[in-house]
């Protein structure tokens, strides 16, 4: 062997330990990869089952909106009922009021036999009766 061969296979041993060493933080980046790669199996199936709890919550909450809502706008009908009544009753009370606001007086029957005949006339019907 030469002095330029001897060189060269040193050189090739060379680059094949830099090889071997290279290969060897390789493949413990992978092993270290695949070890992390199990805790981010284990989030995605926890977010995985996050989501669906979400899901079924948001079903039930619309159920739960769905029904309120239901029995709000059944109430509401039934308030505008009451205050479209009570609207009118208030209506016939105010006119009512202004009917016996403008009327006379009634006379009493001391007014109409001052000198007490008035019970004696009340007498005299309840006998006729």
């Amino acid at each position: 062997m030469t002095l330029a061969g001897l060189i060269f296979e040193a050189l090739v041993a060379g680059l094949l330990l830099v090889a071997v060493v290279m290969c060897w933080r390789v493949d413990r980046r992978l092993n270290a990869l695949k070890r992390g790669q199990d805790g981010v199996r284990g989030a995605v199936i926890a977010l995985n089952e996050a989501t669906d709890r979400a899901r079924a919550s948001l079903a039930a909450l619309e159920r739960a909106t769905t029904e309120s809502g239901e029995v709000l706008e059944a109430r509401v009908r039934e308030a505008r009922g009451l205050a479209e009544e009570l609207r009118l009753m208030t209506g016939h009370a105010d006119r009512t009021a202004d009917t016996i606001s403008r009327r006379a007086p009634r006379r009493r029957a001391s007014e109409i036999f001052p000198e007490g005949a008035g019970s004696s006339v009340i007498n005299g019907l309840k006998d006729v009766r």
